[in-house]
């Protein structure tokens, strides 16, 4: 059998390796906690040698940011504010 979209679905439904394995009230709390602390983050990270610079962002990474294809959220949780300063972020590139 030739390996195609419906094959690829069909295995990803049999898949063993569950959810994603960090929560968005983690991921949230993590960029809470740095962005609250970014110019001590932003020192520190720039104190460390190139190597070790982007060991420890590749590491951050996946506490920030999710895999694009399972990023959703429901906006109904977010304050007015919160959606408000979204928006703006992303008009102006922020």
């Amino acid at each position: 059998m030739p390996f195609t979209s419906e094959t690829a679905r069909i295995a990803g439904k049999k898949s063993k390796r569950g959810q994603a394995k960090v929560s968005v009230t983690t991921r949230r709390f993590l960029f809470e906690l740095l962005n609250g602390n970014r110019d001590k983050f932003k020192y520190m990270m720039d104190e460390l040698e190139p190597k070790d610079f982007i060991n420890t962002w590749l590491k951050l990474l996946p506490y920030i940011i999710n895999m694009r294809h399972l990023q959703q959220f429901d906006v109904s949780e977010l304050s007015r504010k919160e959606v408000q300063d979204m928006v703006q972020d992303l008009v102006n590139g922020d």
